[in-house]
């Protein structure tokens, strides 16, 4: 399933890419996030990898997900794969310029659920409201100027 938000950020791509690459900072943007730990000892960049302790369900307790980098071409892309039992969300990152020193953020995800059919179209719509919620969360952030 495919589910793209994006919102304008009155942010330079470059201020955006380098938030937004490091997913330690995940916690401050993305509600669901409580925790991200490198898997290892590594240098950023592709192939890194990172432990994530994430709570997407209200009411059920957090659980553990792998999220790694899969690809990027600084300030315009970024690309991982999360990973969650038989569950795989590839996400992109990609921003634009767009006028005055704002930049256009948008996040696809191309969701591979486990979940039935059924179940899948309420979870697309659950998890774009989420991405909504977590690019306005992004977008406050980085205008609040407290980048980094």
């Amino acid at each position: 399933m495919l589910i793209e938000r994006s919102i304008e950020i009155a942010r330079p791509a470059e201020v955006i890419f380098e938030f937004v690459s490091d997913p330690r900072n995940d916690p401050i943007w993305c509600p669901k996030v409580c925790s991200v730990e490198p898997a290892a000892r590594q240098e950023g960049g592709p192939g890194a990898r990172f432990e994530v302790l994430h709570k997407p369900i209200p009411l059920r307790p957090p659980r553990r997900m792998s999220h790694i980098l899969v690809d990027w071409r600084p300030p315009r892309e970024i690309r991982w794969r999360e990973e969650e039992g038989d569950d795989v969300i590839l996400v992109t990152y990609t921003l634009a310029p767009t006028t005055a020193g704002r930049t256009r953020f948008t996040q696809h995800d191309d969701a591979r659920l486990s979940a039935p059919k059924p179940l899948q179209t309420l979870m697309k719509i659950g998890i774009g409201a989420d991405i909504a919620k977590q690019l306005r969360s992004l977008r406050s952030h980085l205008e609040a100027g407290s980048a980094g």
